[in-house]
């Protein structure tokens, strides 16, 4: 009876963490990338007196590749660079 208990609520434990591991990575995806490049989109547009304005925009033609080329996680990790470059949580 014990090791049942003990093997449901390892189970219930692994759903989840599998669970919350899966959250954290779906923002790695296609869509990530979609969301992510139109955050990035508006903050360029409101933000092009920046003194870093080029190397944002330039780190955002980077992140766009990645996403094009199917590598989303470092995709959204450079947009997700840019929002900081330009100080835009």
């Amino acid at each position: 009876m014990t090791f049942a208990k003990t093997a449901a609520t390892a189970a219930v434990l692994s759903l989840m963490l599998g669970g919350t591991a899966a959250m954290a990575a779906e923002q790695s995806t296609a869509i990530g990338c979609m969301h992510m490049s139109k955050k990035v989109t508006a903050a360029l547009q409101s933000k092009q007196d920046a003194p870093n304005y080029a190397a944002a925009r330039e780190q955002a033609d980077t992140a766009k590749a990645f996403c094009s080329q199917g590598m989303y996680g470092p995709g959204v990790q450079g947009y997700e660079k840019v929002l900081e470059m330009l100080g835009v949580s």
